[in-house]
Protein backbone atom coordinates (compact mmCIF):
# COMPACT_ATOMS: atom_id res chain seq x y z
CA UNK A 1 0.00 0.00 0.00
CA UNK A 2 3.05 2.66 0.53
CA UNK A 3 4.46 1.50 -2.28
CA UNK A 4 1.18 2.83 -4.26
CA UNK A 5 0.78 5.62 -2.13
CA UNK A 6 4.03 6.96 -2.75
CA UNK A 7 3.41 6.28 -6.97
CA UNK A 8 0.43 8.81 -6.56
CA UNK A 9 2.80 11.24 -4.59
CA UNK A 10 5.41 11.18 -7.30
CA UNK A 11 2.51 11.64 -10.20
CA UNK A 12 1.65 15.04 -8.39
CA UNK A 13 5.28 15.66 -8.27
CA UNK A 14 5.40 15.72 -12.06
CA UNK A 15 2.47 16.99 -12.39
CA UNK A 16 3.01 20.38 -10.28
CA UNK A 17 6.36 20.58 -11.83
CA UNK A 18 4.51 20.76 -15.20
CA UNK A 19 2.44 23.66 -14.39
CA UNK A 20 5.73 25.34 -12.27
CA UNK A 21 7.31 25.10 -15.86
CA UNK A 22 4.10 25.99 -18.00
CA UNK A 23 3.55 29.31 -15.19
CA UNK A 24 6.46 30.53 -16.50
CA UNK A 25 6.13 29.57 -20.67
CA UNK A 26 2.99 32.44 -20.31
CA UNK A 27 3.81 35.43 -21.45
CA UNK A 28 2.23 39.39 -22.46
CA UNK A 29 1.28 40.02 -25.40
CA UNK A 30 4.19 42.42 -26.79
CA UNK A 31 1.44 43.99 -29.63
CA UNK A 32 -0.59 47.02 -28.87
CA UNK A 33 -3.78 46.79 -30.61
CA UNK A 34 -6.39 49.13 -30.39
CA UNK A 35 -8.24 48.82 -33.43
CA UNK A 36 -10.74 45.91 -32.96
CA UNK A 37 -14.24 46.28 -31.99
CA UNK A 38 -15.04 44.55 -28.66
CA UNK A 39 -17.89 43.06 -26.92
CA UNK A 40 -17.90 42.53 -23.23
CA UNK A 41 -20.77 40.20 -21.99
CA UNK A 42 -22.27 40.18 -18.87
CA UNK A 43 -24.56 37.69 -17.42
CA UNK A 44 -26.49 39.23 -14.39
CA UNK A 45 -28.77 37.72 -11.51
CA UNK A 46 -29.10 39.80 -8.15
CA UNK A 47 -26.68 41.95 -8.61
CA UNK A 48 -27.54 45.39 -6.99
CA UNK A 49 -24.53 46.25 -4.89
CA UNK A 50 -22.10 45.39 -7.79
CA UNK A 51 -23.69 46.26 -11.24
CA UNK A 52 -23.02 50.02 -11.29
CA UNK A 53 -19.17 49.49 -9.93
CA UNK A 54 -18.52 47.36 -13.15
CA UNK A 55 -20.12 49.39 -15.61
CA UNK A 56 -18.62 52.47 -14.32
CA UNK A 57 -15.17 50.49 -14.94
CA UNK A 58 -15.82 49.58 -17.96
CA UNK A 59 -16.25 53.13 -18.72
CA UNK A 60 -13.53 54.37 -17.63
CA UNK A 61 -11.43 51.63 -20.12
CA UNK A 62 -8.67 53.01 -21.80
CA UNK A 63 -9.54 51.68 -24.95
CA UNK A 64 -11.58 53.88 -28.17
CA UNK A 65 -15.20 54.38 -26.82
CA UNK A 66 -15.67 53.70 -30.29
CA UNK A 67 -14.65 50.04 -30.21
CA UNK A 68 -16.22 48.86 -27.81
CA UNK A 69 -20.07 47.80 -26.67
CA UNK A 70 -21.03 46.52 -22.91
CA UNK A 71 -23.86 43.80 -23.09
CA UNK A 72 -26.02 43.11 -20.00
CA UNK A 73 -28.10 40.52 -19.79
CA UNK A 74 -30.44 40.17 -16.80
CA UNK A 75 -31.38 36.61 -15.56
CA UNK A 76 -34.76 37.05 -13.88
CA UNK A 77 -32.92 39.69 -10.89
CA UNK A 78 -35.23 40.00 -8.16
CA UNK A 79 -33.60 42.90 -6.82
CA UNK A 80 -33.02 46.48 -8.10
CA UNK A 81 -30.03 44.91 -10.44
CA UNK A 82 -31.95 45.59 -13.88
CA UNK A 83 -32.99 49.25 -12.75
CA UNK A 84 -29.83 50.41 -12.04
CA UNK A 85 -28.30 48.67 -15.00
CA UNK A 86 -30.80 50.33 -17.29
CA UNK A 87 -30.80 53.41 -15.72
CA UNK A 88 -26.68 53.53 -16.19
CA UNK A 89 -27.12 52.45 -20.46
CA UNK A 90 -25.85 54.50 -23.01
CA UNK A 91 -25.43 54.17 -26.44
CA UNK A 92 -22.72 51.42 -25.84
CA UNK A 93 -24.08 49.62 -23.09
CA UNK A 94 -27.66 47.49 -23.55
CA UNK A 95 -29.51 45.39 -21.64
CA UNK A 96 -31.06 42.68 -22.30
CA UNK A 97 -33.96 40.74 -20.27
CA UNK A 98 -33.77 36.89 -20.73
CA UNK A 99 -37.27 35.26 -22.07
CA UNK A 100 -39.48 34.00 -19.32
CA UNK A 101 -38.31 30.35 -19.79
CA UNK A 102 -35.17 31.27 -20.45
CA UNK A 103 -32.30 31.25 -17.43
CA UNK A 104 -29.04 30.03 -16.48
CA UNK A 105 -25.52 31.97 -17.04
CA UNK A 106 -25.32 29.51 -20.20
CA UNK A 107 -28.25 30.65 -21.93
CA UNK A 108 -27.58 34.07 -20.35
CA UNK A 109 -24.45 34.20 -22.34
CA UNK A 110 -25.55 32.84 -25.39
CA UNK A 111 -28.68 35.41 -26.15
CA UNK A 112 -25.84 38.09 -25.67
CA UNK A 113 -23.30 36.88 -27.97
CA UNK A 114 -25.70 36.14 -30.64
CA UNK A 115 -26.63 39.59 -30.04
CA UNK A 116 -22.60 40.91 -30.00
CA UNK A 117 -21.40 43.51 -33.34
CA UNK A 118 -18.21 42.54 -32.81
CA UNK A 119 -15.83 39.30 -33.32
CA UNK A 120 -13.78 39.27 -30.02
CA UNK A 121 -15.90 38.49 -26.95
CA UNK A 122 -14.79 39.31 -23.79
CA UNK A 123 -17.00 37.99 -20.58
CA UNK A 124 -17.10 39.04 -16.99
CA UNK A 125 -19.14 38.52 -13.77
CA UNK A 126 -21.50 41.60 -12.74
CA UNK A 127 -19.49 41.20 -9.49
CA UNK A 128 -16.14 41.72 -10.76
CA UNK A 129 -13.97 44.82 -10.83
CA UNK A 130 -11.92 45.41 -14.03
CA UNK A 131 -8.65 48.00 -14.40
CA UNK A 132 -8.97 50.62 -16.92
CA UNK A 133 -6.09 48.41 -19.38
CA UNK A 134 -8.33 45.82 -19.18
CA UNK A 135 -10.04 45.50 -22.51
CA UNK A 136 -6.92 46.32 -24.46
CA UNK A 137 -4.91 44.25 -22.47
CA UNK A 138 -7.17 41.23 -23.52
CA UNK A 139 -7.50 42.42 -26.87
CA UNK A 140 -4.14 42.56 -27.28
CA UNK A 141 -3.65 38.63 -27.92
CA UNK A 142 -6.07 38.29 -30.86
CA UNK A 143 -3.53 40.11 -32.62
CA UNK A 144 -2.11 36.43 -33.59
CA UNK A 145 -4.87 34.97 -35.69
CA UNK A 146 -4.67 31.55 -34.04
CA UNK A 147 -5.55 32.74 -30.74
CA UNK A 148 -8.96 31.47 -30.52
CA UNK A 149 -9.71 31.97 -26.39
CA UNK A 150 -7.66 34.14 -24.32
CA UNK A 151 -7.99 33.08 -20.21
CA UNK A 152 -7.40 35.57 -17.86
CA UNK A 153 -6.39 35.91 -14.03
CA UNK A 154 -8.68 36.29 -11.55
CA UNK A 155 -8.50 37.23 -7.81
CA UNK A 156 -10.23 38.03 -4.46
CA UNK A 157 -10.36 41.07 -3.12
CA UNK A 158 -7.85 42.02 -0.42
CA UNK A 159 -9.30 41.77 2.96
CA UNK A 160 -8.03 40.28 6.31
CA UNK A 161 -11.03 38.17 7.23
CA UNK A 162 -9.27 34.23 7.64
CA UNK A 163 -11.60 33.11 5.72
CA UNK A 164 -11.36 34.96 2.85
CA UNK A 165 -7.89 34.91 2.92
CA UNK A 166 -7.68 31.12 3.18
CA UNK A 167 -10.38 31.50 -0.08
CA UNK A 168 -7.55 33.50 -1.82
CA UNK A 169 -4.93 30.82 -1.46
CA UNK A 170 -7.14 28.34 -2.84
CA UNK A 171 -8.33 30.19 -5.40
CA UNK A 172 -4.78 31.02 -6.50
CA UNK A 173 -3.78 27.74 -6.57
CA UNK A 174 -6.87 26.82 -9.22
CA UNK A 175 -5.40 29.86 -11.61
CA UNK A 176 -1.98 29.36 -11.38
CA UNK A 177 -3.04 25.21 -11.85
CA UNK A 178 -5.21 26.35 -15.11
CA UNK A 179 -2.67 29.18 -16.23
CA UNK A 180 0.17 25.96 -16.19
CA UNK A 181 -1.65 23.82 -18.21
CA UNK A 182 -2.38 26.53 -20.24
CA UNK A 183 1.28 26.79 -20.39
CA UNK A 184 2.06 22.96 -21.41
CA UNK A 185 -0.62 23.55 -24.13
CA UNK A 186 -3.02 21.00 -22.35
CA UNK A 187 -5.77 23.16 -20.81
CA UNK A 188 -7.74 21.73 -18.27
CA UNK A 189 -9.63 25.12 -16.37
CA UNK A 190 -10.61 29.14 -17.12
CA UNK A 191 -12.61 31.24 -14.98
CA UNK A 192 -15.52 32.29 -16.34
CA UNK A 193 -15.08 35.97 -14.39
CA UNK A 194 -12.26 36.73 -17.03
CA UNK A 195 -12.05 35.60 -20.11
CA UNK A 196 -12.57 36.19 -24.12
CA UNK A 197 -13.16 34.08 -27.26
CA UNK A 198 -13.96 35.08 -30.97
CA UNK A 199 -17.77 34.77 -31.78
CA UNK A 200 -17.89 32.75 -34.24
CA UNK A 201 -15.58 29.63 -31.69
CA UNK A 202 -18.22 30.44 -29.22
CA UNK A 203 -20.93 29.84 -31.89
CA UNK A 204 -19.46 26.62 -33.09
CA UNK A 205 -18.20 25.36 -29.71
CA UNK A 206 -20.05 26.48 -27.06
CA UNK A 207 -22.54 23.41 -27.54
CA UNK A 208 -24.60 23.96 -23.67
CA UNK A 209 -26.69 21.19 -24.41
CA UNK A 210 -26.70 20.18 -20.67
CA UNK A 211 -28.77 23.28 -19.18
CA UNK A 212 -29.28 21.10 -16.25
CA UNK A 213 -25.53 21.60 -15.23
CA UNK A 214 -25.77 25.00 -12.84
CA UNK A 215 -22.01 26.03 -14.36
CA UNK A 216 -19.47 25.72 -16.92
CA UNK A 217 -20.03 27.97 -19.23
CA UNK A 218 -16.10 28.92 -18.72
CA UNK A 219 -14.64 25.28 -18.96
CA UNK A 220 -16.90 23.14 -21.16
CA UNK A 221 -16.28 25.76 -23.90
CA UNK A 222 -12.68 25.79 -23.29
CA UNK A 223 -12.92 21.71 -23.55
CA UNK A 224 -14.43 22.09 -26.70
CA UNK A 225 -12.19 24.70 -28.04
CA UNK A 226 -9.10 22.17 -27.04
CA UNK A 227 -10.48 19.63 -28.67
CA UNK A 228 -10.08 20.88 -32.04
CA UNK A 229 -7.10 23.52 -31.97
CA UNK A 230 -5.32 22.83 -28.58
CA UNK A 231 -2.93 25.89 -29.54
CA UNK A 232 -5.84 28.45 -30.00
CA UNK A 233 -5.49 29.06 -26.29
CA UNK A 234 -3.23 30.78 -24.08
CA UNK A 235 -3.27 32.65 -20.69
CA UNK A 236 -3.02 36.82 -20.40
CA UNK A 237 -0.37 36.56 -17.49
CA UNK A 238 -0.26 40.46 -17.19
CA UNK A 239 -1.03 42.07 -14.25
CA UNK A 240 -2.91 44.69 -16.35
CA UNK A 241 -5.40 42.15 -17.32
CA UNK A 242 -5.99 41.11 -13.67
CA UNK A 243 -9.91 40.69 -12.66
CA UNK A 244 -10.98 40.97 -8.85
CA UNK A 245 -14.32 39.30 -7.42
CA UNK A 246 -15.55 38.97 -4.20
CA UNK A 247 -14.99 35.90 -1.75
CA UNK A 248 -17.94 34.26 -0.03
CA UNK A 249 -18.99 35.78 3.11
CA UNK A 250 -19.97 32.91 5.28
CA UNK A 251 -19.11 28.88 5.67
CA UNK A 252 -22.49 28.25 3.37
CA UNK A 253 -21.84 30.42 0.88
CA UNK A 254 -18.38 28.78 0.48
CA UNK A 255 -19.45 25.18 0.41
CA UNK A 256 -22.52 25.61 -1.92
CA UNK A 257 -20.03 27.60 -4.09
CA UNK A 258 -17.59 24.41 -4.12
CA UNK A 259 -19.91 22.14 -4.54
CA UNK A 260 -20.94 23.68 -7.59
CA UNK A 261 -17.71 23.49 -8.94
CA UNK A 262 -17.11 20.40 -7.95
CA UNK A 263 -20.61 19.06 -9.19
CA UNK A 264 -19.63 19.85 -12.90
CA UNK A 265 -16.36 18.09 -13.26
CA UNK A 266 -18.31 14.56 -13.70
CA UNK A 267 -19.45 15.88 -17.14
CA UNK A 268 -15.64 16.84 -18.18
CA UNK A 269 -15.14 14.83 -21.34
CA UNK A 270 -11.22 15.54 -21.61
CA UNK A 271 -9.03 12.75 -20.70
CA UNK A 272 -5.91 14.90 -19.29
CA UNK A 273 -8.77 17.12 -16.59
CA UNK A 274 -10.01 14.21 -15.44
CA UNK A 275 -6.25 12.94 -15.10
CA UNK A 276 -5.08 15.82 -12.90
CA UNK A 277 -8.58 15.38 -10.54
CA UNK A 278 -8.13 11.85 -9.99
CA UNK A 279 -4.75 12.65 -8.95
CA UNK A 280 -5.07 15.43 -6.87
CA UNK A 281 -7.83 13.63 -5.30
CA UNK A 282 -5.87 10.61 -4.71
CA UNK A 283 -2.94 13.02 -3.43
CA UNK A 284 -5.11 14.03 -1.02
CA UNK A 285 -7.14 11.13 0.15
CA UNK A 286 -3.90 9.08 0.66
CA UNK A 287 -2.77 12.61 3.18
CA UNK A 288 -5.77 11.31 5.29
CA UNK A 289 -5.08 7.64 5.16
CA UNK A 290 -1.00 8.20 6.54
CA UNK A 291 -2.81 10.86 9.02
CA UNK A 292 -5.19 8.49 10.10
CA UNK A 293 -2.93 5.21 10.21
CA UNK A 294 -0.06 7.37 11.92
CA UNK A 295 -2.41 6.95 15.39
CA UNK A 296 -1.63 3.44 15.25
CA UNK A 297 1.42 2.70 13.54
CA UNK A 298 5.00 4.66 14.01
CA UNK A 299 6.05 3.67 10.74
CA UNK A 300 3.13 5.54 9.45
CA UNK A 301 3.63 8.53 11.53
CA UNK A 302 7.37 9.04 9.98
CA UNK A 303 6.29 8.14 6.69
CA UNK A 304 3.32 10.69 7.05
CA UNK A 305 5.85 13.77 7.72
CA UNK A 306 7.83 12.57 4.68
CA UNK A 307 4.76 12.49 2.44
CA UNK A 308 3.45 15.86 4.06
CA UNK A 309 6.74 17.63 3.58
CA UNK A 310 7.27 16.65 0.26
CA UNK A 311 3.91 17.80 -1.14
CA UNK A 312 4.87 21.09 1.29
CA UNK A 313 7.45 21.88 -0.24
CA UNK A 314 6.69 21.26 -4.14
CA UNK A 315 3.10 23.44 -3.37
CA UNK A 316 5.18 26.20 -2.17
CA UNK A 317 7.52 26.21 -4.74
CA UNK A 318 4.39 26.82 -7.56
CA UNK A 319 2.11 29.25 -5.31
CA UNK A 320 4.98 31.51 -4.23
CA UNK A 321 5.25 32.69 -7.92
CA UNK A 322 1.71 32.80 -8.60
CA UNK A 323 1.19 34.80 -5.00
CA UNK A 324 3.99 37.28 -6.50
CA UNK A 325 1.99 37.45 -9.40
CA UNK A 326 -1.01 38.75 -8.13
CA UNK A 327 0.72 40.77 -5.26
CA UNK A 328 -0.65 38.38 -2.34
CA UNK A 329 2.36 37.17 -0.96
CA UNK A 330 1.40 37.96 2.45
CA UNK A 331 -1.06 34.47 2.00
CA UNK A 332 2.05 32.24 2.21
CA UNK A 333 1.88 32.26 6.14
CA UNK A 334 -1.69 30.52 5.57
CA UNK A 335 0.47 27.58 3.18
CA UNK A 336 1.73 25.15 6.09
CA UNK A 337 -2.13 25.44 7.62
CA UNK A 338 -3.69 25.10 4.82
CA UNK A 339 -1.54 21.98 3.35
CA UNK A 340 -2.90 20.14 6.78
CA UNK A 341 -7.01 21.56 6.46
CA UNK A 342 -7.13 20.99 2.24
CA UNK A 343 -6.97 16.81 1.62
CA UNK A 344 -10.03 16.79 4.47
CA UNK A 345 -11.50 19.81 2.84
CA UNK A 346 -11.19 18.45 -0.75
CA UNK A 347 -12.38 14.61 0.35
CA UNK A 348 -15.15 16.43 1.47
CA UNK A 349 -16.45 18.38 -0.87
CA UNK A 350 -16.13 15.77 -3.26
CA UNK A 351 -18.47 13.38 -1.61
CA UNK A 352 -20.82 16.78 -1.22
CA UNK A 353 -20.83 17.66 -4.55
CA UNK A 354 -22.01 13.92 -5.58
CA UNK A 355 -24.37 14.19 -3.06
CA UNK A 356 -26.53 17.07 -2.48
CA UNK A 357 -28.26 19.71 -4.11
CA UNK A 358 -26.79 23.52 -3.63
CA UNK A 359 -27.80 27.18 -3.73
CA UNK A 360 -27.00 29.22 -6.45
CA UNK A 361 -28.14 33.09 -6.85
CA UNK A 362 -31.54 31.82 -5.08
CA UNK A 363 -32.46 28.46 -7.37
CA UNK A 364 -31.72 25.15 -5.36
CA UNK A 365 -29.63 22.86 -8.07
CA UNK A 366 -29.33 18.87 -7.49
CA UNK A 367 -27.64 16.50 -9.55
Amino acid sequence: MYIFIFFILFLYIVLIGTYIFGWKKNNISQVNFNDITVSVVVAMRNEELNIFNLINDIKKQDYPKKKWELVIVNDHSTDNSLNIAIEHSTDNVRVINMKKNDFGKKKALTVAVETCKSDIILVTDADCRVKTTWIRKMVNYFNDQNINFVSGPVVFKNSTAILTQLQSLEFASLIGSSAGAIGINNAILCNGANMAYRKNVFLKFSNYNMNSIASGDDVFLLHNIKKEFPKSIVFAKDEDTIVETNACDTVTDFINQRKRWTAKSIHYKDFYTRYVSYVVFLTNFSMIIFFLASFFNLLSLKLFFLFFLIKFFIDMTFLYSVLKFFKRIYLIKWIFFFEIVYSFYIVLISLLSLSSSFDWKGRIHTR
